[in-house]
C-alpha cells in the first residue's frame, strides 16, 4: 500500500488526467453536436432552397399555363370573330341576292293568304348557320320563305326559272317532242329539267337531280329549320314543304305531289295552285302540340335578320295553337320531311 507521500505525489497527476479525459470527451461531444447542428442547418437550408425552387417553378408554370390559356382564348376569340365575319359576309350576300329574286314569290304568297282571309306571318329570306355546321365546315343556309299560320308551317323554295320546266316528270313522259329531244337523259329522282332560250338561235338545257333538285333542297332546308327551332325553343313544330315556280314565263310540267324518299313535297306553278294548296292545308290541319307558335318563331327568325310580314288579325299568344309538350305527327304526315 502506497504511503501518504506517494499519494500526495501522484494525486494531482491523476486528477489532471481525469480532467483531461473529461475535457477530451467534452470536446468530442461538442464537436459532434456542432457537426450535427451544422448538418441540420444545411438540411434546413437545402429544404428551404428546394421549397423556393419549387415555388418559383410553380409560379413560372402557373404563369406559363396562364399565358398559354390566354393565347388559346385569344385564338378562340379570333376564330369566333372570323367565323362571325364569314357568316355575316355570306349572310349579306345571300340577303342581297334574295331580296332581288324573292319579291315576286313573296307577293304571290301574300296575295294568296289575303284572298283566303288567313292570319299569320310570312318570313322571307331567312339566313342562318345550321345546327349541323361545324368549325371545319362553316356555312350558312338560306331559305326563301317560311309561311306561319295558326296550324301550318310551310317552307317554300322559290324558283324564278323561265322556259320549260319538268319537275319530277321525265322528258320521255312529257310528250313526244320532249321524248325525241331529251328522252335519253339519265336522271336520278328527285330531279328537275329546265329548257330556256339562250339566244335567238340556241336553247340552254339545265338538269338538277339528287341533291340539287328543288324538292330535295326544300326538304333539306326544312330539316335545318326544324333543327334550329328545336335548339332555340325546345319545340319541334311540323314543317310542310313546297316548291314554287314563280316566273310568269315558266311552263311547268310536274307531278304536283311527287313522292321521294317516303315524303311528298308539293310543286306549285301558279297563283291558283298556291291558293288551293294553302286552302287544303288549313282545312286539313287541326290545332295541336305540333302547331307553330307564330309569335315565338317570328321573333326567332326576325332576330336572324329575316323579313317578317304579318297579315290578317294579330294572333293571341295563348290561343294561336296548342303548344305544350313534344311535337306530334299531324294528319297526312307524309307531306313533311322534318319529323324522324
Amino acid at each position: 500500500m502506497p504511503d501518504a507521500s506517494e499519494l500526495t505525489t501522484y494525486l494531482p497527476w491523476a486528477v489532471a488526467a481525469v480532467l483531461l479525459i473529461v475535457l477530451i470527451v467534452l470536446v468530442v461531444l461538442l464537436r459532434r453536436r456542432a457537426t450535427a447542428a451544422q448538418e441540420a442547418l444545411r438540411t434546413r437550408e437545402e429544404a428551404h432552397r428546394r421549397a423556393l425552387d419549387e415555388a418559383t417553378a410553380e409560379r413560372e408554370r402557373a404563369a406559363r399555363d396562364a399565358a398559354e390559356a390566354h393565347a388559346r382564348e385569344l385564338e378562340q376569340v379570333e376564330a369566333r370573330r372570323v367565323d362571325a365575319e364569314t357568316s355575316a359576309q355570306q349572310s349579306r350576300a345571300l340577303v342581297a341576292a334574295g331580296a332581288k329574286w324573292e319579291e315576286t314569290s313573296r307577293r304571290m304568297v301574300l296575295d294568296a293568304v289575303t284572298d283566303l282571309g288567313l292570319d299569320g306571318a310570312l318570313v322571307t329570306n331567312l339566313v342562318f348557320v345550321p345546327v349541323d355546321a361545324t368549325r371545319t365546315r362553316r356555312f350558312v343556309a338560306q331559305v326563301d320563305h317560311v309561311l306561319l299560320l295558326p296550324t301550318v308551317a310551310l317552307v317554300i323554295e322559290n324558283k324564278g326559272w323561265k322556259g320549260v320546266v319538268l319537275d319530277g316528270v321525265h322528258p320521255r313522259d312529257a310528250g313526244s317532242s320532249f321524248a325525241t329531244l331529251l328522252g335519253d337523259l339519265e336522271l336520278e329522282p328527285p330531279f328537275a329539267v329546265q329548257v330556256k332560250r339562250d339566244s335567238l338561235t340556241s336553247l340552254e338545257l339545265r338538269t338538277h337531280d339528287q341533291g340539287h333538285a328543288p324538292r330535295k333542297q326544300v326538304r333539306r332546308q326544312a330539316q335545318r329549320i326544324s333543327d334550329l327551332v328545336r335548339a332555340e325553343t325546345h319545340r319541334k313544330p311540323w314543317f310542310d314543304t313546297a316548291v314554287l315556280y314563280s316566273h310568269p314565263d315558266a311552263d311547268v310540267h310536274a307531278d304536283p305531289r311527287a313522292d321521294d324518299e317516303g315524303v311528298s313535297t308539293v310543286v306549285i306553278a301558279s297563283q291558283a295552285q298556291l291558293r288551293a294548296h294553302l286552302e287544303e292545308l288549313v282545312r286539313r290541319r287541326r290545332p295541336g302540340p305540333d302547331s307553330p307558335r307564330i309569335d315565338e318563331l317570328s321573333a326567332l327568325f326576325a332576330g336572324l335578320g329575316a323579313e317578317v310580314t304579318s297579315f290578317g288579325k294579330p294572333l293571341d299568344r295563348a290561343t294561336a295553337a296548342g303548344l305544350a309538350g313534344p311535337a306530334g305527327q299531324p294528319e297526312n304526315a307524309e307531306s313533311s320531311p322534318t319529323q324522324t
